[in-house]
């Protein structure tokens, strides 16, 4: 039968060949000289070996307590870095975060969030998925994200999925500067902006009805995209470059680009909340998030000013 490992005689095995004393060792343990002793025999009677010579003069490893104090210390050393480990890990200070978002989500909250979790947990290691939301629902099921912020779309009427949302980001229709619509003697209309060929992020089939209604389509009528992609960049310069028209967020292009807000000259003018898209942190409603993945989602919603 094999010996059991009991990491606090081990401990004492530890003291007593450091001290060479059983009374200074006992001290350090907090324990009587009678209940060290035992524990150290105790040891010994669990090995089968005996650890230490002892007169009343001295005490001494023996060469099987050599090489076994040896050990100890090493399994002790290993033990105490779990131990640490285990700390920093439920504390958010450690450990890997790995989650998923969506173009729109980094210019919400989630960029403030970010920037304060890298200053509270600096050794945390963070792998970010930027993608759509099918490819990200794809990943929180296969858990290789812990969840993702993004518009959920059809999500939020599946139970396998926890939804905390957030506040809705206002979109907008840009242009060139030279775009046709800008040269006309009336403003634009509504019902013109179907007539141009649009440019966007991949959009999501639930926001079709809503930009059909408000843009006079017919119920049926497809939305005139004409070019779909994910680098914002060459969007933007595309869109700078041609008559398209492009579908954004706001805070992505407001006073920091040479496209025009097309959306704010419309006559009548598009209702506020129509041109808004939601966005929430979606993880599985069966699932625990980890101390770090809790802490960043603190983080957004606090950045979100929601309580």
């Amino acid at each position: 039968m094999r010996a059991s490992i009991n990491l606090k005689q081990l401990r004492h095995l530890e003291l007593l060949a450091e001290e060479l004393n059983f009374s200074r060792a006992a001290e350090r343990a907090n324990l009587s000289q009678t209940a060290f002793s035992r524990s150290i025999q105790a040891l010994e009677t669990e090995f089968g070996l005996r650890l230490f010579d002892r007169d009343t003069r001295s005490v001494r490893p023996t060469p099987a307590g050599q090489y076994l104090i040896a050990k100890a210390l090493t399994l002790l050393s290993r033990a105490r870095d779990l131990a640490d480990d285990i700390y920093y890990l439920s504390h958010a200070e450690c450990g890997e975060l790995n989650f998923g978002t969506s173009l729109l989500a980094i210019d919400g909250p989630l960029s403030s969030a970010l920037m304060d979790l890298k200053q509270q947990s600096p050794q945390v290691k963070l792998h970010i998925e930027v993608s759509q939301t099918p490819n990200l629902q794809t990943h929180l099921e296969q858990e290789k994200i812990e969840f993702f912020v993004a518009y959920p779309g059809e999500l939020q009427e599946d139970e396998r999925f926890e939804l905390t949302w957030l506040p809705s980001e206002p979109v907008s229709m840009y242009c060139r500067p030279e775009h046709p619509l800008l040269q006309q003697n009336t403003p634009p209309r509504p019902t013109q902006i179907p007539t141009y060929p649009w440019s966007a992020v991949a959009m999501d089939k639930s926001l079709s009805p809503r930009l059909r209604s408000i843009l006079g389509m017919k119920p049926n009528q497809a939305l005139p995209i004409g070019l779909t992609c994910d680098n914002l960049q060459l969007l933007h310069d595309l869109t700078l470059h041609s008559d398209n028209i492009l579908f954004t967020w706001k805070s992505w292009l407001d006073s920091k680009s040479e496209l025009v807000n097309l959306g704010a000259l419309l006559q009548p003018q598009l209702p506020t909340i129509a041109m808004n898209i939601e966005c929430s942190i979606v993880q599985l409603a069966d699932r625990s998030l980890s101390p770090s993945a809790q802490r960043l989602v603190d983080l957004i919603l606090m950045h979100a000013n929601i309580q």
